[in-house]
Order: C-alpha cells, then structure tokens, then sequence
C-alpha cells in the first residue's frame, strides 16, 4: 500500500509527466502562414470527447470538453488564417451510450461560433481511435481532393496522429493546439494534485499507443 501511495504521489506532481510530455511536442512549432505551401488546402481536427448535459424533459447541450476546446480554438485560427478549402471535423464514439456524443458533431458547432461557415465544415463522426480517423479522413478526401492537409490536434497527441495518417499515405502539416498550464502558482507543479495525475495518464497514453500503434503497422 505504501509503495503504491508513492507511485501515484509521484504520479501527481505535475512537472515530471509535464517534462515526459516536452520530448513527445519536441520539434512542432505553432503554425505560421509560411508553414503551408500554396494549394487547395484541407484542415483535419481530430477530437477529443464532449460532455453532454440533459435537462429534465430530455433536452441535451453537448459541448467540447476542455481538450477539444483547445483544438477546436486552434482550427478556427489555422482557418481564419489559411482560408482552407473545408475543414474536417472528426471523432466518433468509443463506446455507444445514453451519455455519450460524437465530438466530431459537437467540434463542429463549436467551430461555427468561431467564425468557421457550416458549408466549409465537413463532419466525420463514425471513427473510434486515431487510426480510424486517419483511415475515415483518407476516405473523405478521395472525394474532396487537396493539396496539403493541416492537422490540428493537441501537443502530446501530434507525434502519433502525424505518423498514424503518414502510414495510411496521408503526409500532414501539423498544427498544434495551444495548451496552458492548469496552476496559477509555481509551487502548484510541484505537489501531488488530480491536474497532475491527470497529466500523466495523457503522456501514459500516448506512450503506450506509439509503442501499440507501431507494433500494428498504425504508426510510421
């Protein structure tokens, strides 16, 4: 029990996931203008999860969660900024339940508040897993043919969806979300907290699916 109680004390401290997590972002930049080449131009954001509310006669309000809603402001200033051709809005269910919402549906009326024309917003909200995007999106886009292919999703994540969708044929220029740090004080990144821990599990899994994805020909 002791030994337990201390690897998820150390689990929580944020700094160290938050360093882990440094070497997965290493080399991505925030994207500039320059970044992308002329041409038809598609943006792909990949999504998160969303959180449904319901009210008592049946009524739901499904809204992105707090990672998505980083990506989602990203997308908006990467379209802003580009004036793509359309964006591709994406991500389906895990898991189909009475609580549960495509964060692709959700994404996308998120994108729309910021400025995003519905008519340019093409929704994907049938895939499971990040190999399921890529090969959904790779679907898409031999109807709706591009140039270039801006990919939007969060730092840590980047890494295994540029190499997820380069193994379906699918070359990408990423687009990292913008992601702040959770503590007002200093101090707070060095004690045990549930934003540290949650830190970790998101490293963890993206560590441990490099490792899955590449052993299952996903990942190149």
């Amino acid at each position: 029990m002791l030994v337990a109680a201390a690897c998820y004390a150390c689990a929580s401290i944020y700094v160290l996931p938050a360093a882990l997590g440094r070497l997965l972002v290493m080399g991505y930049a925030p994207l500039s203008q320059q970044s992308v080449p002329p041409g038809r131009t598609a943006v792909v954001l990949l999504g998160s999860g969303t959180h449904l509310a319901r009210d008592w006669d049946g009524g739901v309000f499904p809204a992105v969660d707090k990672i998505g809603a980083t990506r989602v402001a990203e997308a908006a200033r990467v379209y802003h900024l580009l004036h793509p051709e359309f964006v591709i809005s994406s991500g389906g269910l895990i898991e189909v339940t009475d609580n549960s919402w495509p964060s692709g549906q959700s994404m996308a009326d998120a994108l729309v508040t910021l400025g995003v024309p519905r008519e340019r917003i093409l929704v994907e909200d049938r895939s499971e897993t990040t190999h399921r995007e890529a090969v959904i999106v790779k679907e898409m886009l031999a109807t709706h043919p591009v140039d270039h292919i801006v990919l939007v999703t969060s730092p840590v994540h980047m890494r295994r969806s540029v190499g997820t969708f380069l193994a379906e044929g699918l070359a990408t220029i990423p687009a990292i979300a913008h992601e702040t740090t959770p503590f007002s004080r200093w101090w707070q990144k060095l004690i045990p907290t549930d934003k540290g821990l949650e830190e970790t599990g998101m490293v963890a899994h993206e560590l441990s699916g490099l490792v899955v994805y590449r052993l299952r020909g996903w990942y190149r």
